[in-house]
């Protein structure tokens, strides 16, 4: 009888823990929904005079675990220590509360475990404490850094590569509300302060993976170089500059250390600044990795100039006299010259230049070709120079090379004017599907429709009116107005979506 009524009152006791655990399911974004579509499920469970509350995974891994004193999903109002994991089963985050208010630790880690926030809430809501971030060359992380924070503001950085006493520079807030950086070195030694309290700063920067310095630079007060030197990846010297009361020099040196090219800089007293005199002038990418350009100097101005491409290969190269562009030579990634582009008055004559992907060819002043590329190096437009020289006629093309348009443009169009002058022919799956006419960006006649940012535009002449339609890029109207043509030239504007430029047939890709 005994046995018979400890099990009954057992059986009692879990009754009432069941009846007294609730469990409630939500969707992805945590609205309330049924079991079926729950992506997410709560259990909570009476404790004195708080409430349990976990929250799960849909495969029941635990998502949340805190005390409430209100359980309103989205609006708990949570007392103590509240915990939330990963779907991995990992802690992303404890923080502690009273009343519903974050008040005392809170702590953050990110998906390896590693802690990435440690700091203190206090009463007022305000915070101290530290934030981390780990190197991470696959990210944009390339160093490891600690940022310590008082009443929520940061007042000191340490940027740095494997040690923290090692090679690193530190940025520390100021009393005044500035900022200072000190800088260090491989072996952690302490190479300057910026700024250094005497109206001179110090700029240094680093390589990452592994960290180390790329380039030192000292400034005067009024913002000019004082001394500077770039290092190749390997340690070695590629640049040393130094400007002293009236001269100066830049020398610059290959990575294996042999000199390559010298600049020597004379004192503009008039100008209160250092002119480039006689040498060359060695200017590196912005990884310092390759020449990007080399200035010849002779008598203060410049006779060659020569360009890279990202490769390192010389692809073009500009001859002067007395500061006036007399020929650029331009060549192909093997070396060869693929064209002589000569100038008069200094302006292109004969001949063709590259710029980009754009191609232009000049023939006595007068461009008669010009073809764009699309970066897959596929011909997007070409403009040729009719037989009669009074207009160009021009085809545009898809990355297919598909006809989208094709227009005449008259090759006296007022010089300097933006706005557009053609006739216009549109192609659709590569067959004509309309003509448009337009005046100085007015649409004349025609129809005509346009890629845009947001979508596409139709612009259609209807009597004294320009109709235009604007669609998303689904395709659904979106905006439906009209505006009339023959609006004076002081309340045109190239904000007006009425208008056409020569710039929207090429919007498309």
């Amino acid at each position: 009888m005994k046995k018979l009524l400890t099990s009954a009152l057992l059986a009692l006791v879990l009754s009432a823990s069941v009846y007294a655990q609730e469990k409630t399911y939500f969707d992805e974004n945590w609205e309330k929904t049924t079991q079926d579509k729950m992506e997410y499920y709560r259990e909570t469970t009476p404790k004195g005079k708080l409430t349990l509350i976990k929250d799960f995974y849909k495969d029941g891994k635990l998502q949340m675990e805190g005390l409430a004193s209100d359980t309103t999903p989205n609006n708990e109002v949570f007392d103590g220590k509240v915990t939330w994991y990963t779907p991995e089963g990992k802690v992303m985050s404890i923080t502690t509360f009273s009343k519903g208010k974050q008040l005392g630790v809170s702590q953050s880690y990110d998906e390896k475990g590693r802690l990435t926030e440690d700091v203190n809430y206090k009463a007022d809501g305000t915070f101290d404490g530290k934030a981390f971030l780990y190197k991470d060359p696959e990210s944009e992380y390339f160093y490891n850094s600690i940022t310590t924070y008082e009443n929520s503001l940061p007042v000191k950085t340490i940027v740095y590569d494997e040690d923290i006493k090692g090679i690193r520079y530190e940025n520390y807030s100021t009393k005044d509300g500035g900022t200072e950086t000190k800088y260090y070195d491989e072996k952690g030694k302490l190479i300057g302060t910026a700024p250094s309290g005497s109206g001179e700063t110090l700029l240094v920067d680093y390589y990452p993976n592994p960290m180390r310095i790329s380039k030192i630079e000292k400034y005067k007060s009024d913002g000019s170089v004082k001394e500077g030197v770039v290092y190749a990846k390997n340690g070695k010297l590629l640049q040393e500059q130094k400007n002293n009361k009236k001269d100066g020099y830049k020398t610059t040196y290959d990575e294996s250390g042999k000199k390559i090219g010298h600049l020597v800089y004379q004192y503009d007293k008039e100008n209160d600044a250092f002119k480039p005199m006689d040498g060359e002038d060695y200017q590196l990418n912005y990884d310092y990795t390759q020449i990007s350009s080399i200035d010849i100097y002779k008598n203060g101005s410049i006779i060659t100039s020569r360009y890279f491409d990202e490769a390192g290969k010389l692809s073009s190269e500009k001859t002067l006299k007395d500061d006036v562009t007399q020929e650029i030579k331009y060549y192909s990634p093997d070396g060869k010259l693929k064209s002589t582009l000569t100038y008069s008055d200094d302006m292109p004559y004969n001949g063709t230049s590259y710029e980009g992907l754009t191609e232009t060819q000049y023939k006595e002043g007068i461009v008669v070709n010009t073809k764009i590329y699309h970066e897959e190096k596929k011909l997007k437009s070409e403009k040729k120079l009719n037989a009669k020289q009074t207009a160009y006629d021009a085809t545009i093309y898809d990355i297919k090379g598909t006809v989208l348009y094709t227009y005449n443009q008259p090759l006296n169009e007022e010089e300097g004017n933006y706005f557009f002058t053609a006739q216009i022919v549109q192609y659709m799956k590569g067959k004509p599907a309309g003509k448009s006419s337009v005046k100085s960006g007015i649409l004349q006649s025609g129809k005509i429709k346009l890629t845009t940012l947001n979508g596409s535009k139709e612009l259609e002449r209807s009597g004294k009116w320009v109709l235009l339609k604007l669609y998303d890029t689904d395709g659904k109207l979106i905006q439906e107005t009209k505006t009339l043509a023959d609006v004076p030239e002081e309340y045109s504007s190239t904000e007006n979506p009425a208008m056409l430029s020569e710039d929207d047939l090429y919007y498309f890709d």
